[in-house]
């Protein structure tokens, strides 16, 4: 049968090493039986820089997504002692959990949170051309 799954009318699928849909078959996290997985065929054109920009925000997103899972959890367990806000008479236990949290912390503490992060993808985790996707120079290997 030449439907894809037990044959083909075009001969070995092995042999088609050349192939787009086949371009990044080597990259770090290509598992078999998919490779690399792209159903929504993404990669399909085989551009290798486009492939590490996707892949890079894909590594990124997910630290975040990480993280904030551990702010969202953290709060119901452990609270920092003290003052959020000193002057606005705002302490750490008094900020409620989960989203309602958003519209208690002051703007300047936002703005705050917003030149951190700034500051981290600027110099400490910044993304070196020559290193792999998510590996940043004095983190790790």
């Amino acid at each position: 049968y030449q439907d894809g799954l037990t044959g083909s009318a075009w001969g070995d699928w092995s042999l088609y090493t050349d192939s787009p849909l086949r371009a990044f078959d080597g990259e770090l996290g290509s598992t078999m039986p998919f490779k690399s997985w792209d159903p929504l065929n993404l990669a399909a054109d085989g551009d290798a820089e486009t492939f590490r920009r996707r892949r890079l925000s894909e590594v990124k997103n997910g630290r975040v997504a990480m993280l904030a899972c551990m702010g969202y959890i953290a709060p119901e367990y452990f609270r920092l002692p003290g003052y959020l806000s000193p002057s606005a008479g705002l302490k750490f236990t008094d900020v409620p959990n989960g989203v309602a949290a958003l519209s208690k912390v002051p703007a300047e503490g936002w703005a705050q949170i917003a030149a951190f992060i700034g500051f981290l993808e600027l110099f400490p985790m910044r993304q070196e051309k020559d290193r792999v996707a998510g590996g940043v120079a004095g983190w790790g290997r």
